[in-house]
């Protein structure tokens, strides 16, 4: 059994919470984080493209079993 190395839990976790924000813009109309309130979309993108990209990260990071 192999340990999961900590770079790739931390890109799980980074991940998870690009989810959240992404989510968050979505849905929420705020000025949190943002220049006037309304729902951000292109925030939400972002996020959404950023979580994507910290996902494949952390699959590369982890160890293969052979």
């Amino acid at each position: 059994m192999s340990r999961t190395p900590p770079l790739a839990i931390l890109l799980g976790l980074l991940g998870v919470l690009f989810v959240a924000f992404a989510v968050f813009y979505a849905t929420t109309d705020t000025s949190l984080l943002a220049s006037a309130v309304a729902r951000h979309y292109k925030h939400a993108v972002v996020a959404l493209v950023l979580a994507v990209l910290c996902f494949v990260g952390a699959n590369f990071a982890r160890r293969r079993a052979i």
